[in-house]
């Protein structure tokens, strides 16, 4: 991009005459951020999204009106004189200079910024999975995508991971995920690549288990579908989770990418009509715009039976979190049946006859108990296929409600198998049965059934 440096002084009132506009609109509440260089005539920021084009010799800076929203949400250009630092043009837009911006723009007012939200306690204690099953008579294919990811982005990943690893048994080498660079990294809240380490997940303090299998691009997400239509069998089913930020070309919705060209609603349909017939899809999109995707992948699906549930419609903004995406998190809580850092859901997710969390449970409990105050979540399917579509490959054979799942004495019996989880599971069932122990409906009561677990285990086992 054409750029050379310029004198402090024209930078400075380039910055103030910004930081005035702000003022005397009542936009105090943007973020203003400056590129201290001349920016030459027909550079062009974002050539694959929003192509916005510098007209004459400029300092630019950049205004985000909605700093709490993914992108693509509103936001402005400033061209300012590279001598005198006087506007010059204004330039509406949905998306920033590029999605590490903060590498060449500096902040010059920051009205709003990500403060991490405060968190209940956390129970630092191994859960079991949601319940035992039985034979399973399909298998779940995943697709996780975050292409410019923030932390949040990932962090909505790597909860969707542990929730189809821990609780759904879906085996790890079914699970793909595509993020940023084809690592666990990211784009900081100020636009800049995080360098270093990335620390533990929010959810519950320890360490990320997800493995990145790919880059947040456009290729690696079509390559991906077509690989797991190789494996797909005649009765298994895919979910795909797509965050990070979308945009708007014209009237279409967008997906972006860590780099290159975004995905489009026909992107996804062409790549998803070309899969073998199927049991299940199941699509979880986070992104802004996302409601332009669902009757596209609708219609060109391949399985029996579709749902899609999406943050926002077609022309709104979603919005984001300081550790995890509004509706993505509640849409996962409901799927896990619990928070990420295993407290109890309140109120309690639906079920269908048979105890399943369905698609259709999981966008009603997040659209009515979780999203962010922009968000406006729409869903999709091809008849009433949501009230029938689950996770996981069979019947539960005993279900575990969260807490009850925390009972599990890791010290006495540190890696159970199979057999042992269902000769334990079986223990403790015949003692709530016979009213020996009082199955935990909150923390409070948690201690104590830990302790009389672990005495019954503990017999058991010797």
């Amino acid at each position: 991009m054409a750029r050379e440096p310029i004198r402090r002084t024209a930078v400075q009132a380039a910055a103030t005459v910004a930081r005035l506009r702000l003022a005397s609109a009542g936009h105090e509440h943007s973020n203003l951020f400056i590129q201290p260089e001349i920016v030459r005539k027909g550079t062009v920021f974002q050539p694959e999204h929003d192509r916005v084009e510098v007209k004459q010799d400029s300092i630019v800076s950049f205004v985000d009106d909605e700093p709490t929203l993914n992108w693509g949400h509103r936001c402005r250009y400033l061209m300012h004189d590279p001598a005198s630092g006087a506007l010059l043009q204004e330039v509406p837009a949905l998306l920033p200079p590029s999605f590490d911006f903060g590498r060449n723009f500096r902040a010059v007012h920051v009205g709003t910024p990500f403060v991490p939200v405060s968190e209940l306690p956390k129970l630092k204690v191994p859960m079991l999975p949601g319940g035992l099953f039985g034979r399973a008579r399909r298998q779940w294919h995943a697709i996780l995508y975050a292409g410019a990811s923030n932390n949040r982005h990932l962090n909505d990943i790597e909860f969707l991971y542990r929730v189809l690893v821990d609780s759904y048994g879906v085996p790890k080498t079914n699970i793909t995920v595509l993020n940023y660079d084809g690592t666990l990294q990211y784009n900081n809240n100020d636009w800049t690549p995080h360098v270093g380490s990335i620390g533990n997940w929010p959810g519950d303090n320890t360490a990320y288990r997800v493995s990145v299998n790919g880059s947040g691009t456009k290729q690696a997400m079509l390559d991906a579908i077509a690989a797991v239509g190789k494996k797909l069998r005649r009765q298994d089913c895919l979910l795909i989770h797509t965050n990070n930020h979308g945009g708007r070309s014209g009237n279409t919705s967008t997906l972006c990418t860590y780099s290159g060209s975004a995905i489009l609603p026909d992107d996804m349909a062409n790549a998803l009509k070309a899969l073998p017939q199927y049991a299940g899809l199941m699509v979880m999109m986070e992104q802004c715009f996302a409601g332009g995707f669902i009757d596209p992948i609708v219609n060109a699906s391949t399985a029996d039976c579709t749902h899609v549930a999406s943050a926002v419609d077609a022309t709104t903004s979603s919005d984001g979190g300081a550790n995890f995406d509004p509706f993505a998190l509640a849409w996962i809580r409901a799927m896990a049946e619990h928070t990420e850092s295993g407290g109890t859901l309140t109120p309690a997710v639906g079920h269908d006859a048979k105890g399943h969390v369905t698609a259709k449970d999981a966008f009603d409990w997040a659209k009515a108990n979780g999203t962010g105050v922009h968000d406006n979540p729409v869903s999709g399917q091809n008849g009433p296929c949501g009230g029938a579509l689950y996770l996981g490959g069979s019947d539960f054979v005993f279900r575990l409600p969260p807490l009850y799942r925390k009972l599990w004495p890791w010290e006495i019996i540190p890696d159970p198998g199979p057999e042992q989880l269902r000769r334990g599971l079986e223990v403790i069932q015949q003692a709530v049965t016979a009213g020996q122990l009082v199955l935990p409906e909150t923390r409070t009561g948690l201690e104590a059934a830990q302790t009389r677990v672990r005495t019954l285990l503990d017999k058991a086992f010797r």
